[in-house]
């Protein structure tokens, strides 16, 4: 699937949104397009990112071809019950990315 297609779900956008604000916004910001209070914006994380991040708290050892970390600090912790979520958080992410 591509980012458009994860974003053009509504239900999983709407999934998303319920999860990213239950859980996420405590360190982000509501807008994933601006940067939490410890949190980075999250809006150019690759999916592959944001599910190793989201289920370890850790980034993985080699990133993918064009990322960069925005932040090197260890604060996020895991959140491995949110596993299966990922991919909803991602499609609601993308679906309020500015153009």
């Amino acid at each position: 699937m591509t980012t458009s297609l994860f974003a053009d779900d509504r239900a999983l956008v709407e999934k998303g949104k319920r999860v990213f604000y239950t859980n996420c916004i405590s360190c982000h910001n509501r807008n994933p397009n601006l940067k939490g209070s410890i949190g980075p914006e999250l809006i150019d994380a690759p999916l592959e990112i944001m599910q190793i991040k989201v289920i370890t708290g850790r980034y993985p050892d080699v990133f993918p071809a064009n990322f960069i970390a925005k932040r090197k600090t260890k604060a996020m912790k895991a959140f491995p019950m949110l596993k299966n979520d990922v991919p909803a958080i991602f499609a609601f992410i993308q679906s309020v990315k500015n153009k």
